[in-house]
């Protein structure tokens, strides 16, 4: 059976995950390309602008970075009041300052960071109208930063890349909302909770009593992966029955985590007219995504080297629900590390030291195998320009994309961007190592102890949100880090793929001779693949030396 489901499982995933990406994908397209919506006008004008009034790189940067800032600050005072507002049954009082900032900076920038119990330290005000709302924005926002990116490719002169108001409601009504409602109705079905009753008292058989918390929690399960997002309304995540209760809702949340990251790279296909490119895209990532889930899978079947002497069974077991089982399992793993979505349905801590290693490096290379919705396509867009300039240079062409030049302060911001994850993961990450109460933090020292921090600020730089079981994420000055290298990652990416944006739209298409480098193929993606692993990933190579590969060899000595 094990074998069985080895092979069966991940392929059926891949197909559930690829196979609508383009329909959705053209669906995208079609609705961010219509000239008005019923309503839109409407909702335009009460937010104070216009469908004709398109804004240029600078001015949609200052909508998306104002909007951000206004629910940063919305978010900070909820968390801060919760104690003293409604829809509190639990009583929960108001979070310390350094907590509410670390989740405030976190949901507004889709990394979904939790420092907190979801059920016992956020009210039910604070989980619709804080945290579920931001999945809804903050996704949004970074899709509204790809489409601009996507018709600042597909335009020829020009300054403006449509407006980010306008955007944001499309994507949020026209996209999210469906798709949230649909899911969330799904997992209603099988059990999971949607009320504003209080926490249930019980009287188990082995116990004299328990208080089972209840609360909306379909809604917000179902946001938290379309988006990509990934925090629970529970401190277990979906490894707990109340938001993952059967098969049924694990695949439906597997799935969910990665067809919209997929879709968008359909989406942009349509926007160039170049579905050849885009398939290519879609397939790096796909190969990518195999590539780690084999050597995942691997890990995960074979002998625990810790407990081969007391037991036959195969396969790492401690920390995997029983109801899922070691593959599915591990699929999961994968597939939240790919994308920018930190939902766990077993504990990470456990996997296998190289089990982990992979989900460390589907993050550190910034999250662009799928990635977040939005941002894993232009983050993986930053590595297509990388590509073609060096195989431009290579060839002694002018280095162009998509027939537009590929000018040095497009190469300069690209290279900046390559400069946040070694920035965020290293940097802040040793300087956290330095800190004299960094062994309550990690818990343990050793190879273990620095694959935690390791994965921790890989996590926060990547806007990712998992963590490995042991790390104190409940530090105030680690929190206050955390939320340093979680702002680094998501504008230290956004801000520069808007500028790079406004050089794409006045900039003149230009002929490409024969000799140009097609961006569609086998060879392309080769190409592409390498880029990814030489500049994404082996920046990293000494440290993942020290943590997680030495903390295999350890284990298996």
């Amino acid at each position: 059976m094990m074998m069985w489901q080895t092979w069966v499982y991940p392929a059926a995933f891949m197909l559930l995950v690829l196979l609508p990406a383009p329909w959705l994908g053209r669906y995208i397209h079609s609705l961010m390309q219509r000239p008005t919506l019923p309503g839109e006008s409407v909702l335009l004008k009460i937010c104070g602008t216009r469908s004709d009034n398109e804004q240029n790189w600078k001015q949609y940067l200052g909508a998306v970075l104002f909007f951000n800032a206004v629910g940063f600050v919305v978010l900070l005072a909820l968390l801060l009041c919760q104690g003293v507002l409604p829809l509190n049954p639990a009583h929960v009082r108001g979070m310390s300052l350094p907590m509410a900032i670390n989740t405030a900076v976190s949901f507004v920038t889709n990394t979904n960071w939790q420092s907190y119990h979801g059920a016992a330290q956020l009210s039910y005000l604070s989980q619709m109208l804080g945290v579920a709302v931001a999945n809804f924005v903050s996704a949004a926002t970074g899709i509204a930063v790809a489409v601009a990116l996507f018709r600042a490719l597909s335009r020829h002169g020009g300054e403006t890349l449509g407006n980010f108001t306008q955007d944001l409601l499309r994507i949020c009504l026209g996209i999210l909302l469906p798709m949230a409602l649909i899911v969330a109705v799904i997992l209603m079905s099988q059990g999971v909770p949607q009320t504003f009753h209080g926490p249930v008292l019980t009287h188990p058989l082995d116990a004299a009593s328990q208080i089972i918390a209840m609360g909306p929690v379909a809604s917000q399960e179902a946001i938290k992966q379309i988006g990509t997002n990934g925090g629970g309304f529970f401190a277990a995540n979906s490894a707990y029955p109340f938001e993952n209760p059967t098969a049924l809702s694990n695949w439906v949340e597997m799935i969910a985590i990665l067809l919209l990251p997929a879709a968008m790279v359909c989406a942009f296909g349509e926007f160039i007219h170049n579905r050849k490119h885009s398939y290519t895209i879609l397939a790096t990532m796909a190969i990518l995504f195999v590539i780690g889930l084999a050597i995942a899978l691997q890990q995960q079947l074979g002998a625990d080297p810790v407990l081969a002497h007391l037991t036959t069974v195969k396969g790492h077991w401690q920390g995997i629900e029983s109801r899922f089982g070691v593959v599915l399992s591990t699929i999961w793993a994968n597939a939240t590390s790919a994308a920018s979505n930190g939902s766990v349905n077993a504990t990470l801590d456990s996997f296998s030291p190289i089990a982990s290693m992979v989900a460390m490096v589907n993050i550190l290379t910034g999250e662009v195998i799928f990635g977040g919705v939005g941002c894993g396509i232009y983050g993986m867009l930053l590595f297509v320009m990388l590509t073609v300039f060096l195989c431009g240079l290579m060839v002694g062409h002018t280095p162009t994309y998509l027939g537009k030049p590929l000018n040095i302060n497009i190469i300069k911001w690209v290279v900046l961007t390559m400069l946040v994850m070694p920035v965020g993961v290293l940097v802040l990450g040793g300087c956290s190592l330095l800190l004299p109460h960094i062994r309550s933090v990690i818990g343990v020292a050793g190879p273990h102890g620095l694959s935690r921090l390791l994965y921790a600020f890989a996590s926060a730089t990547g806007n990712n949100g998992s963590a490995l079981s042991g790390f104190n994420a409940a530090n105030s000055v680690q929190e206050i880090i955390l939320a340093v290298a979680i702002l680094l990652g998501r504008y230290g990416i956004m801000i520069p793929v808007m500028a790079i944006a406004g050089e794409f739209v006045k900039a003149k298409r230009i002929e490409t001779g024969h000799g140009s480098l097609p961006i569609h193929g086998m060879l392309f993606a080769v190409l592409l693949i390498f880029s990814i692993f030489v500049i994404g990933a082996l920046a990293f190579l000494p440290t993942l030396a020290l943590g997680p590969i030495a903390d295999s060899l350890r284990m298996g000595g």
